[in-house]
């Protein structure tokens, strides 16, 4: 009898001990195994960040931008409709002025607007020639972003630049005069010019900052 009872004794703790090792296990697979989440540094989440840094600045061209006197480069599209030869040319805003007036009557401003003139030398320094409008490839703007074309027109400051068609041939240096219509109160701030304008372009814009 006390045989059994030892053997049965014996049984029962030995059953304890592996239940309790079991348990044990089963909590370290559980702690040791658990997956980690994504505040953890894996890959699911470092790489947009990267994306994003590396996007904000790669292929991020230098602004062309300067003031009242500088002279910016500027260079025409790959490929230009101007014929063959590379087209870039030297760009210096010379003098603005604030109100100006029109050599032709007919061509003053309406009432309420004021006309603004800006007045350029452009020398070629490319291969080709360039060819553009001038004016149409102009733009003033105002304290508060917004943009006024240039008009067809002479001030009676100077000569315009170049008319209705601007041609520009290798090594040649030309100066004038373009228009812009503005509200009467309008404070001008800034100058632009993209040379062979085909809609916006800010990576081959001129930009001159005015005092």
């Amino acid at each position: 009898m006390r045989r059994s009872i030892a053997a049965a004794a014996a049984v029962v703790t030995l059953t304890a001990t592996l239940v309790a090792c079991g348990g044990s296990d089963g909590a370290g697979d559980k702690a040791g195994l658990a997956p980690p989440t994504k505040g953890t540094g894996s890959s699911s989440t470092a790489q947009p960040a990267g994306e994003q840094s590396s996007g904000a600045t790669a292929d991020s061209p230098p602004a062309l931008a300067g003031k009242l006197g500088d002279t910016l480069k500027l260079v025409g599209m790959p490929g230009s409709l101007n014929g063959t030869g590379t087209i870039e040319a030297d760009f210096t805003l010379q003098k603005f002025e604030n109100h100006a007036k029109s050599a032709i009557g007919v061509l003053e401003p309406a009432a309420g607007n004021r006309l603004v003139a800006a007045e350029f030398t452009i020398l070629e320094t490319g291969t080709g020639t360039y060819q553009g409008t001038g004016y149409a490839e102009a733009m003033v703007y105002d304290a508060n972003g917004q943009g006024y074309q240039g008009k067809p027109g002479t001030p009676t400051v100077g000569e315009s630049l170049g008319g209705l068609q601007l041609i520009v041939k290798p090594g040649q240096r030309v100066s004038g005069w373009i228009v812009f219509e503005v509200p009467e109160d309008a404070k001008i701030t800034s100058v632009t010019y993209l040379m062979e304008k085909v809609g916006p372009d800010p990576e081959r814009t001129g930009k001159w900052t005015l005092d």
